[in-house]
C-alpha cells in the first residue's frame, strides 16, 4: 500500500510539472506600415495598409502580406490596388475659366483641373482687364 502511495505521488508530482504556465509566442506587429514609402512584407498573420493618393489607404490581412504605398498591397498573394484619386467636385472647371473676365487683381478662384482642385487668379490683361489665369 505504502508502494501503490508512493507511486500516485511520484505520478502526481511528474503531472504537476508538466503542467507550467502559459506558453509565449513572439508578439507580431499587427499592421506593417511603410513610413518611407518602399514596400515591406509581413510573414505571420498580420494586417498590411498602403498610402494612396488623396489622402486614402488601401489594407488587406494575412498570413502573408506586403504593401508598396502608392501601388497597393498583397495578402496571401491577391493583390489589391489603391484607388482611382477623388474626383475634384463642386468647383467649375479651370478649362472654362482660364481667359474669362474678373474685376478684383489677385483675386484667386478654385477650379477643377482634372482629379484635381487647382487655383486661377485674377490678372491684368491689355485695355484695362483683368482676366482669370494661371
Amino acid at each position: 500500500m505504502k508502494h501503490s502511495l508512493a507511486v500516485t505521488a511520484v505520478l502526481l508530482s511528474l503531472s504537476l510539472l508538466g503542467c507550467g504556465g502559459p506558453v509565449s509566442e513572439p508578439a507580431l506587429e499587427p499592421e506593417a506600415v511603410s513610413e518611407s514609402g518602399e514596400s515591406s512584407t509581413v510573414s505571420q498573420f498580420g494586417t498590411c495598409t498602403a498610402q494612396c493618393s488623396g489622402g486614402q489607404t488601401v489594407s488587406c490581412s494575412g498570413s502573408t502580406c506586403s504593401q508598396t504605398d502608392y501601388q497597393g498591397v498583397t495578402c496571401n498573394g491577391v493583390f489589391t490596388a489603391c484607388p482611382p484619386p477623388p474626383a475634384c467636385t463642386g468647383y467649375p472647371s479651370c478649362s472654362t475659366l482660364v481667359g474669362k473676365r474678373c474685376f478684383i487683381e489677385g483675386e484667386t478662384q478654385p477650379c477643377c483641373a482634372g482629379t484635381s482642385t487647382s487655383q486661377l487668379y485674377c490678372v491684368y490683361y491689355n485695355d484695362n482687364r483683368f482676366i482669370f489665369a494661371y
